[in-house]
């Protein structure tokens, strides 16, 4: 089976492409569509994360909840201050190379939104 890791980049740019990627990460997950489901939030993703209300926090904490969301960026998020915002969602925060390194190396692809 696959294992796959939604790497989520889109912001306030494309606030459309940032819930499709965690409403079909939630239904894929759902439906055990993969060995192994894995997102990662990165650069402006992460600014939707730390403000998200409504059905977006809620379909964000369904995915923490569930073990899908692995991380946001450290770097990013201590740069634009919203560090414990993200947080305060559940999300803990991480060195982005390290932890796109590791999915690699376990097999992992990549789907980027």
């Amino acid at each position: 089976m696959t294992k796959v890791l939604y790497l989520v980049m889109s912001g306030e740019e494309a606030p459309t492409r940032f819930d499709m990627a965690i409403y079909s990460a939630m239904r894929l997950n759902e439906e055990k569509r993969f060995e192994s489901l894995k997102v990662l939030f990165f650069g402006d993703s992460e600014a939707l994360v730390a403000n998200a209300t409504g059905d977006r926090a809620q379909n964000l904490k369904k995915l923490i909840d569930s073990g899908v969301i692995d991380s946001a960026c450290i770097g990013i998020a201590k740069s634009r201050n919203i560090a414990i915002e993200i947080q305060d969602k559940g999300i803990s925060l991480e060195n982005y190379r390290d932890r796109i390194s590791y999915y690699l190396s376990e097999g992992f692809s990549v789907i980027s939104f």
